[in-house]
């Protein structure tokens, strides 16, 4: 799965939550997208999930 549709997805589940943005949800997207994808690697769902949020905190 490339990036862009894992960003997408990350994106998505931040917009739905309804929660501020804040660094201590990355356990918890990196959780919610290793049920939906199981094959995809925990860091790199980690490190496009910290980029997310602090390009949102900008």
């Amino acid at each position: 799965m490339s990036n862009m549709l894992i960003k997408k997805e990350l994106r998505q589940v931040i917009r739905n939550s309804g929660h501020e943005v804040n660094s201590n949800m990355i356990c918890s997207l990196v959780r919610i997208i290793n049920m939906k994808y199981s094959n995809i690697d925990n860091g790199r769902i980690t490190l496009l999930a910290n980029e997310i949020i602090n390009e949102r905190r900008l």
